[in-house]
């Protein structure tokens, strides 16, 4: 049976994705502050359907390129 999620973005629903352990193909992301000595402070998770996340994620190498 398949798990259903809503996209924090766009609101869509969609099935579970890339759920192993590989930095290249994400599922979500966590926002966050770190304080002076890299402890942080975590603000809930955000999940993102396919399309959102490849969208986040060319906007992310974009902004690598700067």
């Amino acid at each position: 049976m398949a798990r259903a999620r809503k996209c924090d973005r766009c609101g869509k629903l969609y099935e579970t994705y890339n759920t192993k352990n590989d930095e290249k193909n994400i599922n979500g992301f966590m926002t966050l502050n770190i304080d002076d000595d890299r402890r942080y402070f975590d603000h809930g998770i955000m999940d993102l359907c396919p399309e959102c996340m490849e969208e986040f994620q060319r906007w992310i190498k974009e902004k690598n390129k700067l």
